[in-house]
């Protein structure tokens, strides 16, 4: 291990003449990481494993010479999201690389075996990337939290199931060996390896229910905060996925393994044209596929295991609003007022039939099986904003640098900057307190909107 000075060279972040005396050691290699205001640290695009196009990860190389994690970290090969509607370009200025297995890690200079928190990224298992601004979690380090957030692989680099080719779940794969990183070397940078509380909204919530269930993942992370979960098609993914890969087959035109980049993408963007199956997430983790459980023993083993993982689960009000102009007829949605009836229509089934009632059933399921699990609905929404309390609109109340959203058109509205940072605040202390073991009250249910408050009534006394 290397000990040099560590380069100070903040991105976005005011400078500061301080430096740490030492670069970082992980078992494969010394890091140079960004110094923060408020005493902390951010360390960008460390690996946590390596491996080459449809094959599993594999531990990361070893490095000899002190690794630069001072630099946006690049994301996965990905076409533009289409949820930019909603959330703006966040994408924007992040290089793409299939060489995208890595981490990053906000946390304080004094940690001493304080929580740590995972961020898994949602996107419909398309789109998005850890290391993305709108997903920093500086204020949550700030309250004594070792935050990390994770890139993985997606869409087709990550859950194209070819048979003899590349197996269905890579992307989870990579999640389960970024747990098993963290176990590993979190305490490097003062967290407690024993106190792992795992976030996800959307795709990223519905990939820790995997998680939960996966085959290797015992003792890997101890409470879960679960943002959206489509949960609605879990359990029907095993045969859209084999009518997927069918498909993807015939659109090669040539071995998948020796395809460019533009050329994988371009075959992902006509699945996504004219998909096999209409569902909010064509590409997803598969039952029956290396990790998971067959479809028949899933429930099984999640019982099995949610006694010991405290939930904290919710939807937001309107969360099948950007959905809904996407599944929608489309020929009725341009219609003038019978479009925005329908478009509401949509909305409200979408948001209960997708987010509200499988969210309710899954915590339902694991209080029967003796767990821990309370629910919220977020309904707060920016002023005469049409969008409503839409998908991702709980984001940036947790999450982001300064102007990390301001091109979102969620957020549009007069008295958006001073409600984020009132709610936030205490929706922050709420992810805080959850994460350092304090109990909520089981079944109680949350409203999260404008007129919530942090009370001591939630948490058991």
């Amino acid at each position: 291990m290397h000990s040099l000075p560590v380069i100070i060279h903040p991105i976005q972040f005011p400078r500061s003449a301080c430096q740490l005396q030492q670069p970082l050691s992980c078992p494969r290699g010394a890091i140079k990481v960004l110094k923060l205001e408020n005493n902390l640290i951010h360390a960008r695009g460390i690996p946590y494993a390596k491996a080459n196009r449809f094959e599993a990860p594999q531990p990361a190389d070893e490095w000899t010479v002190a690794r630069d994690c001072t630099e946006r970290a690049s994301i996965c090969p990905q076409l533009p999201s289409r949820l930019e509607s909603v959330m703006g370009p966040l994408t924007k200025g992040h290089s793409q690389s299939e060489n995208c297995l890595h981490l990053s890690v906000t946390a304080p200079t004094d940690a001493t075996s304080a929580p740590v928190m995972v961020w898994l990224h949602g996107g419909a298992y398309i789109s998005g990337g850890g290391d993305l601004d709108c997903y920093q979690p500086v204020d949550l380090a700030k309250r004594g939290i070792v935050c990390v957030t994770v890139t993985y692989r997606l869409g087709v680099f990550g859950y194209l199931g070819l048979e003899g080719i590349s197996p269905a779940n890579l992307g989870l794969l990579d999640q389960r060996a970024a747990l098993q990183w963290i176990q590993n070397n979190i305490s490097v940078f003062g967290g407690n390896p024993d106190n792992v509380t795992m976030v996800g909204q959307s795709a990223g919530a519905d990939s820790i229910i995997c998680l939960m269930v996966a085959e290797g993942t015992a003792g890997l992370f101890h409470r879960a905060i679960l943002l959206s979960p489509p949960l609605r098609e879990l359990k029907e993914r095993t045969p859209t996925a084999s009518l997927l890969s069918r498909k993807a087959e015939q659109l090669f035109i040539k071995d998948s393994r020796e395809m460019s980049v533009d050329e994988l993408l371009g075959v992902q963007k006509k699945l996504l044209l004219s998909p096999v199956k209409t569902q909010v997430m064509l590409f997803a983790p598969t039952l029956g596929s290396d990790p998971l459980p067959m479809e028949q023993d899933f429930d099984r083993k999640l019982s099995e295991v949610a006694k010991d993982i405290p939930i904290l689960i919710g939807w937001t009000a309107q969360d099948g609003r950007p959905f809904a102009s996407m599944m929608g007829p489309q020929s009725l949605l341009k219609l003038p007022i019978i479009g925005s009836y329908v478009e509401s229509l949509g909305t409200w089934y979408i948001t209960h039939s997708y987010f509200k009632w499988p969210c309710q059933r899954f915590q339902e399921q694991v209080l029967q099986a003796g767990g821990t699990s309370t629910s919220y609905s977020f309904g707060w929404a920016g002023e005469g904003n049409p969008l409503g309390s839409c998908h991702c609109i709980d984001i940036p109340f947790v999450l982001g640098m300064e102007d990390a959203f301001k091109a979102a058109p969620m957020l549009a509205g007069a008295t958006t900057g001073e409600d984020i940072a009132r709610i936030g605040s205490d929706l922050k202390d709420l992810w805080t307190s959850f994460a350092n073991g304090n109990k909520l009250k089981n079944g109680v249910h949350i409203e999260l909107d404008s007129d919530f408050v942090l009370s001591k009534d939630i948490f058991v006394n």
